[in-house]
């Protein structure tokens, strides 16, 4: 497609009384406050956990150590995809045009679209969490109640899904410390950040700040506002789901978003149109390591 005379037709003449749509205050970054951002030098990226060793055994006298092992679990392969845009406009619409505001607002509106792709790309890992036919390594869904390991199944969300509540987060808290390794010994698992969508962002916020226990007639205090135990609140416009919400954690290689090329912008003229050509690309891949980086519920 191609931007000429007939794209801005009123922008031709005079006494235009305003211009609007080209100048609205853009969302700040979200997907770098819940993925760990890492530069990548390959087509793909591959990662593989570990499995340790179980608890130490009982030896009687005389008798053989036992022996235990130790092996590598699932992998996680992810492969880095490029995104691009861009636009034509013909000589005449550039010369022609009495509002070169608009003109020179095109390529910021490029850079936009090119930022907004991303945030969707990136949440689309946690707008996915609960399909089933998307999965990271194990087999299963990013947060499901039956993630495969050397010990049982284990869990990364609520048992029975519920809305965001002081009550659900405490079960999603407990959950959260009483997080086991593969081999089914406990790890010192810490909560981050709650993530929630713009409709959950006053009962979030009436959570995590209220110096009381809020929607109760005691007068408890608040312990997710007193003791900090949760590092941060990210309330993103890209979630799609209206009363899902997540936990991350502190656990390493989970969240990850691999860059493997920032955006580049390319600007040239074509010889015999004479038209200018405007084009932005980037390489990138979001992807989910350790299942243990977030926990969550799908609400009820």
């Amino acid at each position: 497609m191609t931007i000429n005379l007939g794209s801005f037709p009123r922008m031709l003449q005079p006494g235009l009384k305003s211009i609007f749509g080209n100048a609205y205050k853009e969302h700040p970054e979200y997907f770098s406050k819940i993925f760990d951002v890492k530069s990548s030098e390959k087509n793909s990226e591959t990662s593989a956990s570990v499995v340790g060793f179980g608890l130490a055994r009982v030896k009687n006298s005389g008798a053989a150590i036992s022996m235990d092992y130790a092996k590598q679990g699932y992998s996680n392969k992810v492969t880095h995809v490029t995104y691009a845009l861009g636009y034509r406009i013909t000589e005449e619409e550039r010369e022609d045009n009495l509002y070169k505001e608009v003109i020179q607002k095109l390529t910021p509106m490029l850079a936009r679209s090119m930022r907004t792709t991303k945030e969707i790309v990136a949440h689309n890992v946690l707008n996915n969490a609960f399909a089933a036919g998307v999965t990271y390594g194990d087999g299963k869904s990013l947060l499901a109640t039956d993630h495969p390991t050397e010990s049982g199944a284990q869990s990364n969300k609520l048992s029975v899904a519920a809305d965001l509540s002081p009550t659900s987060m405490q079960d999603l808290f407990v959950m959260i410390r009483k997080a086991k390794d593969a081999r089914g010994l406990p790890i010192d698992l810490q909560p981050k950040d709650l993530i929630v969508p713009v409709e959950s962002e006053f009962e979030a916020k009436e959570i995590l700040k209220s110096e009381k226990l809020i929607n109760t007639n005691y007068n408890n205090i608040n312990l997710w506002n007193s003791e900090k135990l949760i590092k941060g609140l990210v309330v993103s416009p890209y979630l799609t789901d209206t009363d899902a919400w997540f936990m991350t954690t502190d656990c390493p290689d989970g969240l990850v978003f691999y860059k493997r090329k920032g955006i580049t912008l390319d600007v040239h003229n074509d010889f015999e149109t004479k038209d200018t050509l405007v084009s932005a690309h980037e390489r990138y891949s979001c992807t989910c390591n350790d299942w243990r980086s977030i926990f969550g519920s799908e609400g009820a």
